[in-house]
């Protein structure tokens, strides 16, 4: 029954999807999916059918990604949809099986790279796919839990660059790119093109090095021979003074 009620949802939603379309294509306003968003997220928020909504097999997540999709014109569907169905799909189990066969993965991906949607929505599409992508790459949500690649610093070493001299001749062709190339300087200033990420750590050799202890039987040798020239210089003092 439950997955009757799923197949007559997606059928509704597909031919609301197409009514849009047709819709802009006639220069009449686009608003079947409106009038049926609100059914579509009472759905999508039923706890007893979640498996369900999330069966690659039903594909219920294939006609939210038509109601997310651009139209032909190439304009976003309201904000409303935009904001209540990313809202709707971070609240269900998706699995890398229903991304696929929906491609919700990728209308999500197209969100968090267009500059169209506002700041609140691409922030939703991408902490979705940030969660969608967590478990194929086996990355954990806890920085404590993460484990990263420990190499040593040489702060001496050649970079990479040093290893793979070039050539006169493509020093030359480099040259003559550059001489060729038409100016780009401007008056706005600018970012030197820097690494914006990391993902080696260095190693910390400190305490495989150094007695923690060390340090502190130095302090204190030095702090007696201190203490001894000040008791000679005493004591000096006071003999010529007796004089």
């Amino acid at each position: 029954m439950a997955d009757a009620e799923i197949e007559e949802m997606r059928r509704r939603m597909t031919e609301a999807a197409q009514a849009d379309t047709d819709a802009r294509a006639n220069n009449r306003p686009a608003m079947h999916k409106l009038k049926m968003l609100p059914e579509v997220v009472a759905l999508l928020n039923r706890n007893t059918l979640t498996n369900s909504l999330v069966d690659p097999d039903i594909n219920l997540l294939e006609a939210v990604r038509f109601f997310l999709e651009p139209l032909n014109d190439g304009s976003l569907p309201a904000y409303n949809i935009q904001r209540d169905l990313f809202g709707c799909l971070s609240r269900l189990p998706i699995t890398k099986d229903a991304l696929i066969a929906s491609g919700v993965g990728k209308v999500t991906l197209f969100y968090t790279k267009s500059k169209r949607p506002e700041q609140a929505i691409k922030r939703q599409a991408e902490k979705l796919l940030g969660e969608w992508t967590r478990p194929i790459l086996k990355r954990s949500d806890d920085y404590r839990k993460r484990e990263f690649v420990e190499a040593n610093y040489d702060p001496n070493a050649p970079t990479s660059r040093a290893h793979h001299p070039a050539t006169a001749t493509s020093r030359a062709a480099l040259a003559r790119a550059a001489a060729l190339a038409p100016p780009a300087l401007t008056n706005r200033a600018r970012v030197d093109g820097t690494t914006q990420s990391y993902t080696i750590v260095p190693r910390n050799n400190l305490a495989a090095q150094q007695d923690p202890l060390a340090g502190a039987r130095r302090m204190g040798a030095s702090g007696e021979d201190a203490f001894r020239k000040m008791k000679a210089r005493g004591m000096g003092g006071g003999r010529g003074g007796r004089r």
